[in-house]
């Protein structure tokens, strides 16, 4: 997902105090946020073993979701793409040719009354940009449209307006949903990276076809006519690719549950816009990542959430939160979320490396405080 969030915590006392504890602690459940949690297979789930092992601990410490990787979102350990379940359609990750993690969590999970949804990353894919090296996204330096492969590392991305492009990351959303018991999937990586992508030669012959001027003359540095009319029409073309893939899990299974990890509504370079397709999905999820994009924790509270709400519609908004929030900026800003946003109840946790015990124990004392 490029990067997302989740936690939980619980503790018990029994002292002559108990009446009042008893009181302070009912108060705290009813306050408290339902928790879901984001795991990375390449980083957590290497065994059967390791499934129970997470699914165990997520079920003490009240996790109601585990959002489990189906598809590698960075290309980090391994190259974005490659897949953790048994898919005709895409290769597997190295070292799960035997070991389906998705059809193992759904069974540990389900066995223990948790859900499950598979995270399927989308355009973020080295995998496709190999196979198919017309695919990669494509991006205007200089006048010139060149591969993109990230900012400050190698990335791989495919051009999220591309026809076969998207047919492929349909199809993989598809396979899931026909093939496994999963509660829902959520999609990652359903953008661009900023205004001057993708300029590749399909897409801009698109374009021009249908403006009258190739985009690789529009000044993506500046706020122009040119370059809001370009962004507009990527932004349509994203949502219409979320519609389709409504479309594409109503022919497998009518009604699953479709969710989205958005980036902030105010990054607009990227070409996302949830009021596009907020009625062709069951939640968004905005990650609140304020660290990452330099800013203070409470600008989750005074711009995140409203812009994410004002663009819902009916689809229920479900905060990401990640490892760089403090126990302080957590407690500051949950109180003002209870207070201003009462109709958000669950909270997603996202975990870049493991999860571990101390980790779940956190989450706890988080939820609970």
């Amino acid at each position: 997902m490029s990067l997302t969030t989740r936690r939980r915590m619980a503790a018990l006392l029994a002292t002559a105090a108990a009446p009042s504890w008893t009181a302070a602690r009912a108060q705290s459940a009813v306050s408290a946020y339902r928790t879901e949690i984001i795991v990375r297979a390449v980083r957590n789930l290497r065994t059967p073993a390791d499934v129970r092992t997470l699914v165990e601990r997520a079920a003490h410490h009240r996790v109601s979701v585990i959002n489990v990787a189906a598809k590698q979102d960075e290309d980090d350990e391994i190259a974005s793409g490659l897949v953790f379940y048994a898919s005709a359609i895409a290769p597997r990750a190295p070292g799960y040719e035997s070991f389906d993690v998705l059809a193992e969590t759904i069974g540990a999970a389900h066995r223990l009354g948790m859900k499950v949804r598979a995270w399927v990353p989308q355009f973020h894919d080295q995998i496709a940009a190999r196979q198919n090296p017309s695919w990669q996204m494509q991006a205007a330096v200089d006048g010139k449209a060149v591969p993109f492969t990230g900012n400050g590392r190698r990335e791989f991305f495919v051009n999220p307006l591309d026809a076969g492009v998207q047919a492929y990351e349909r199809s993989i959303v598809a396979e899931i949903a026909r093939g496994y018991a999963v509660d829902g999937i959520v999609l990652d990586w359903v953008r661009f990276d900023d205004y001057n992508m993708d300029v590749g030669p399909a897409t801009r012959a698109r374009f021009e076809a249908a403006f009258g001027f190739d985009p690789l003359a529009i000044d993506f540095k500046a706020d122009t006519p040119q370059r809001r009319q370009w962004n507009a029409w990527r932004t349509a073309g994203i949502a219409a690719y979320m519609r389709g893939v409504r479309e594409a899990l109503d022919a497998a299974r009518p009604g699953l549950v479709l969710g989205a990890y958005i980036l902030p509504p105010e990054f607009v370079e990227v070409g996302q816009d949830a009021a596009l397709f907020a009625g062709d999905v069951s939640f968004l999820s905005p990650m609140a990542y304020y660290n990452d994009w330099g800013f203070a924790p409470d600008w989750t509270v005074d711009r995140l959430l409203p812009q994410t709400l004002a663009k819902a519609g009916q689809a229920e908004v479900i905060p990401v939160l990640d490892e760089d929030w403090s126990d302080t900026a957590y407690r500051e800003t949950a109180s003002r979320m209870r207070r201003d946003f009462s109709g958000i109840s669950p909270l997603s946790w996202f975990a870049y490396g493991q999860w571990t015990e101390a980790s779940f124990r956190r989450l706890d004392r988080l939820r609970d405080s």
